[in-house]
């Protein structure tokens, strides 16, 4: 086994699990969801009659039962998300939010998208999915709706195959079902997410693919860009850490838009080519390029900044980053020594740490003097302006290498966990 692959397991079928039919029967409080058949249990006892409105009070009997069929097969929103719906929801994204009326123009064919959906036949579990991500995650529907937008504007700029295109399309709404399958509590902001609760949002890509496989209107390349939209080239993706040609087209494309929805949501445009140009090995270059072009970065959007962080504590935060490191790596290289078996897992953080030293140094800055960058700059704003920018960057490698040893960790053995935590410290305050 890989040890650089994560032991992911489902902790309950995709069909049984309590968040899901929690939602589903939460959303039946507010609408009608109907059963269309006789819902079994396993052994022939009938549970449920057909026409009866599912709602929370039946909860407790669908969850302790195993049913005969997946639950999404047997149900009916009366108001369900649907192809029409979803048109109407691209239209008010175009009209409401500039970026993304941007990126649909310069695809030189702005309605392609409406009259994809339009044509697209949904299957009823794949409607009843996204009717509950609706009602009960509605950031992370909005968040499926932008990011297939934004990957279907790249399968255009790409000049990508028709079939492809439209394979990307139902991948990026369906891409995050498997995150309805993790208890909400964990994804809340103010939630400090445990090493144990990080592996159940790193078996969402796997979910989702066995969630869809069979169903109609999905293909190989639909099923494969849910399952590997969290992969990257240099092999630091999830779950299955594939790199290269490894990873198919569908899936790089997807991984793309799904980073660049989170970057416009989260930042601003700049810090969006931050982000992708710090990793440049992990994405498919043409498709990062295509990004770029579709975004077209202008003088506006740079005077359209959110407002800088906190540059002193960006500074002291480094600062104790650094000389944790000093301290801590000549423990961590003798656990990563040619004899040991973490050599291979924690050749990442070595470059990832080297990485950040470089992009000091490139700035003109003094990795070993970082308490003293921002006295010099206070007085020259181009400086300043630039150890602001490089500071974000160096949060934004921080908070991802952060969660990189997180999920490692579990492979590592326990000299090599208890070396991290102090960097793991550091690198979260950093967040």
């Amino acid at each position: 086994m890989n040890k650089n692959v994560p032991d992911i397991r489902l902790s309950f079928p995709p069909d049984e699990n309590p968040h899901y039919i929690r939602a589903i029967t939460q959303v039946g409080d507010t609408q009608e969801v109907i059963a269309h058949v006789d819902i079994f249990e396993s052994n022939g006892m009938k549970l449920v009659a057909k026409g009866t409105r599912i709602d929370s009070r039946l909860f407790n009997r669908l969850t302790q039962h195993r049913l005969t069929a997946p639950l999404d097969s047997m149900l009916t929103a009366k108001h369900p998300v649907n192809t029409h719906s979803l048109v109407m929801e691209l239209d008010s994204v175009v009209k409401h939010e500039a970026v993304y009326r941007r990126i649909l123009t310069r695809t030189g064919d702005p309605h392609a998208m409406k009259q994809a959906l339009s044509s697209m036949q949904l299957a009823p579990e794949v409607m009843l999915r996204l009717t509950v991500m609706r009602e009960r995650r509605p950031e992370l529907f909005m968040h499926s709706i932008h990011t297939a937008l934004i990957a279907f504007a790249l399968a255009q700029s790409l000049d990508l195959p028709e079939g492809q295109r439209a394979a990307i399309l139902l991948g990026a709404l369906c891409h995050d079902f498997g995150e309805m399958h993790t208890d909400p509590e964990i994804l809340v902001a103010e939630h400090d997410i445990t090493q144990d609760e990080r592996r159940y949002i790193h078996v969402h890509p796997i979910t989702g693919h066995v969630l869809v496989q069979g169903l109609s209107g999905f293909s190989n390349d639909a099923t494969l860009a849910i399952l590997q939209h969290h992969e990257r080239l240099d092999g630091s993706g999830y779950p299955n850490a594939l790199q290269g040609d490894s990873i198919a087209m569908p899936a790089r494309v997807l991984a793309v838009a799904d980073v660049a929805e989170t970057a416009i949501r989260r930042f601003d445009l700049l810090r969006v080519e931050m982000l992708f140009r710090l990793g440049q090995k992990r994405f498919d270059s043409n498709i990062v390029n295509a990004l770029r072009d579709l975004l077209h970065i202008t003088t506006t959007d740079a005077q359209n900044m959110r407002p800088a962080r906190n540059a002193t504590a960006q500074v002291e935060h480094m600062t104790a980053l650094l000389e944790t490191w000093i301290t801590l790596r000549g423990i961590i290289r003798q656990e990563a020594a040619p004899a040991k078996a973490d050599t291979t897992a924690l050749e990442f953080l070595f470059e990832r740490m080297a990485t950040m030293r470089s992009l000091i140094l490139q700035a003109g800055f003094d990795p070993e003097s970082m308490a003293s960058m921002l006295v010099i700059a206070q007085d020259d704003p181009d400086m300043l302006a630039e150890l602001r920018h490089m500071l974000d960057e160096l949060e934004w490698l921080a908070s991802d290498l952060a969660n990189e040893i997180d999920r490692r960790s579990p492979q590592l053995s326990p000299p090599a966990q208890g070396a991290l935590n102090g960097l793991l410290v550091q690198l979260q305050q950093m967040k």
